[in-house]
């Protein structure tokens, strides 16, 4: 017997990619991708008050006779240059890695299917190359988020930067909303708010230019908090009031869509999980709850909700067309389905061309663009239509509107297949179907999938699930790694026995969990990752 007889047996290493480590320009790239994507939320948390802020006083309304507010622009030429700056950084990063397979997704392959429908919709539909350029940047500026996060895959480490920063502005906007439903009109003038047109209805928006889009805002952060108590054995006191309190300024918006959208987001968390189920049911009595009180506060409230109620009806029995002089209020967005409707049965496989009808495209192409359609607008502003589900059903057709959901399913696909029932499920990969599935709601009664701040919380929090998914649970092989960048990925199920020099355990990025054939009292760590031992729901804002 020789020595070499005597040596232990080496154990076979752990499957890893063959691409090398990082070079040191690449972690600079992601530092730098980092920080667009941090100020890029910061931005279109802001903009719409920043946009208000610097202003100017424009002509007197013939209406009202008084004097029209006109916001700045330079705010959402910074906001370009953000997304255009993500994307050329993005590029670069993903070039330097060679990590282009990672981008040959089947959730890719349904988007170049969808913008290929959209071009050949612009083009049939007399749309030209620069309107439809300006058009698929609306659609899908979002996207250059979502592949953002994918280049980066960052460390808790990394983000949690960004989520104190999202998280307190969340904080802080929920406080200001709960106190402009408290004391009113004062507090709104005080921020600088000049159309007062939500607080004559009690309508809290803080911060943001819309109640609706606060009411989003907070909904995403509240879904993620419950997406990340499901992963926990015991929430804390200070945990709930902030989820308490998130809740509370959400309610004050009165975003009817906000709170249906978290009730049926609660009900995929659910459906992902199954247990445990106190926490989810928590969660729901408190949004009711505040919801409830919120409603009966005040009379007002009440008056307001019965009058869009009733409006409904009455949209019903007198279509738009047929209004007469002493015709009753009606709900807008059922005139505006109406004659949507009414639009798509005449081009009904690829509508009338992205960049024609509604939308923020269509309105700076041409301010009057309703009358080529002979839409009435019935008193609203002519920028949109209140619906990104009629918008993109006229505009591109049954094909477009297919195309665009089948391109979700494959968005979501993956963080359903994989597993979501287990005890170190990551908080990241059970945030993205909820959300996704009160956008599509929400977007049945709103533009949120197209405006200025939705789809960068969107895309954000699909690209962070995305990012933790693990090898071989989904059919698209999006892989884990050590590293922020690509480098030495390993299977969900093997931890290698000495991590590489360099590398500690704070760069894992998922859950370690040991070799279904190993021995009790070998290798017994069960570690959660970052991503479980951090309250990530605390600090996502998108």
């Amino acid at each position: 017997m020789t020595t070499a007889d005597l040596a232990p047996t080496a154990k076979p290493a752990p499957a890893t990619d063959p691409r090398p480590l990082s070079p040191p320009i690449s972690r600079a790239l992601s530092t730098i991708i980092l920080v667009l994507l941090g100020a890029l939320l910061v931005d279109v948390l802001f903009e719409g008050w920043i946009q208000q802020l610097f202003g100017h006083a424009g002509p007197i309304d013939p209406k009202t006779l008084q004097p029209t507010w006109v916001l700045a622009d330079w705010p959402k030429d910074v906001k370009s240059a953000l997304f255009l700056a993500l994307l050329a950084f993005t590029l670069l990063k993903v070039a330097i890695d060679q990590s282009w397979r990672d981008f040959l997704t089947k959730a890719e392959l349904a988007l170049a299917a969808l913008g290929v429908i959209m071009v050949a919709s612009g083009l049939l539909g007399g749309s030209g190359l620069t309107l439809i350029g300006q058009a698929l940047f609306v659609y899908f500026r979002g996207v250059i988020v979502f592949f953002a996060w994918r280049a980066v895959r960052p460390t808790m480490r990394q983000l949690k930067p960004i989520f104190y920063v999202v998280g307190a502005i969340a904080v802080v906007n929920a406080t200001i909303a709960i106190v402009e439903s408290m004391l009113g009109y004062p507090i709104y003038k005080l921020l600088g708010w000049t159309d007062l047109t939500w607080a004559n209805i009690n309508r809290a928006h803080a911060l943001l230019n819309h109640p609706n889009h606060l009411g989003h805002f907070l909904m995403v952060i509240e879904i993620g908090l419950m997406a990340w108590f499901t992963t926990r054995d015991r929430i804390s006191k200070k945990h709930w009031f902030l989820f308490g309190l998130l809740a509370w300024g959400m309610a004050a918006t009165q975003s009817r869509e906000s709170a249906i959208g978290f009730v049926l987001g609660i009900a995929v968390i659910w459906w992902l999980r199954r247990k445990p189920v106190r926490p989810l049911v928590f969660g729901l009595i408190v949004v009711v709850l505040f919801s409830g009180l919120q409603l009966v506060a005040t009379p007002s409230n009440v008056g307001v909700l019965a009058k869009r109620i009733l409006g409904v009806f009455n949209a019903f029995q007198t279509p738009s067309g047929q209004e007469t002089e002493g015709t009753s209020s009606r709900e807008i967005r059922v005139l505006f389905y109406q004659q949507g409707l009414g639009l798509y049965a005449k081009k009904p496989v690829l509508g009338y061309g992205v960049g024609q009808f509604g939308g923020t495209v269509a309105y700076q192409a041409n301010p009057k663009w309703y009358e080529k359609f002979n839409f009435r607008l019935h008193g609203a502003k002519p920028d949109q239509v209140d619906s990104f589900w009629l918008h993109l059903l006229v505009e591109t057709g049954a094909l477009g509107f297919l195309a665009y959901l089948i391109w979700l399913f494959f968005l979501v696909a993956p963080m359903v297949r994989s597993r979501t029932r287990g005890p170190d499920v990551s908080p990241f990969v059970l945030w993205g179907p909820p959300v996704v599935v009160a956008a599509i709601l929400s977007a049945f009664l709103s533009p949120l999938l197209e405006d200025q701040l939705f789809p960068v919380l969107l895309f954000t929090v699909l690209g962070l699930g995305w990012s933790t998914l693990r090898r071989g649970d989904s059919a698209d092989a999006i892989p884990a790694t050590l590293l922020a960048g690509p480098a030495h990925p390993v299977t969900a199920l093997h931890r290698p026995a000495v991590l590489p020099a360099g590398v500690s355990d704070d760069h894992l990025t998922f859950t370690w969990r040991r070799k279904p054939t190993e021995k009790a009292g070998q290798d017994t760590d069960d570690r959660s990752a970052p991503g479980g031992a951090e309250p990530a729901g605390e600090h996502r804002g998108g």
